[in-house]
């Protein structure tokens, strides 16, 4: 494979990686919440897989199909459907999207040329690539502070920064990786005696 396959797809792994992982673990009703504004984490995933298949559709399909035609779990909606169901719908969904968009841009597709946009414009397919992997991490970035905020949590164990004005103290989360014992070591070193 050649570099800029490899860096297509990577990109588009390591972006998918980042979404699913802010996803994953996530309870129904951690995935309704809009934490005080007005985009849920099912709505957001909603919207990336849409969007997803949309520029995927575009970029190699002979008749594009835009947001009102794609393939809509339960056909377009305006509104969720509240369910734990419904959120592993979507989420299989935006994989499916993630599978279409990882193998179409192996060898020997050509990244350089361009590929239409559903805006009218024109990009090569290496860049859209990159904007759709942009999306996703964009989107994961928010599913995280919804989550942070539900969860009042702040930094990973060991990853602490003091806010200027806000203190995190208390809010860590233990990383995945992390054994009971540095775990319990890690709180031990890091418990303020009150």
């Amino acid at each position: 494979m050649g570099v800029e396959h490899s860096l297509a797809r990577a990109m588009l792994e390591d972006a998918h990686e980042t979404f699913v992982d802010n996803v994953g673990g996530s309870t129904i009703e951690e995935a309704l919440s809009a934490a005080g504004g007005y985009r849920s984490i099912v709505g957001l995933v909603k919207h990336v897989a849409g969007w997803s298949a949309v520029y995927h559709s575009y970029a190699f399909d002979d008749q594009p199909r835009h947001w009102d035609a794609t393939d809509w779990p339960r056909g377009l909606r305006d509104s969720v459907d509240p369910t734990q169901a419904y959120l592993d719908e979507l989420l299989a969904w935006f994989e499916r999207t993630y599978e279409r968009w990882r193998s179409s841009v192996a060898e020997p597709v050509a990244l350089d040329l361009p590929r239409p946009l559903h805006w009218g414009a024109s990009a090569p397919l290496g860049q859209i690539a990159a904007m759709v992997s942009g999306h996703w991490c964009y989107h994961a970035g928010e599913i995280n502070m919804i989550l942070a905020i539900e969860r009042s949590e702040a930094w990973e164990y060991g990853e602490e920064v003091e806010e200027n004005h806000i203190s995190t103290a208390g809010h860590g989360v233990r990383p995945p990786w992390m054994t009971d014992e540095q775990a319990d070591a890690f709180e031990r070193r890091t418990v303020t005696p009150t």
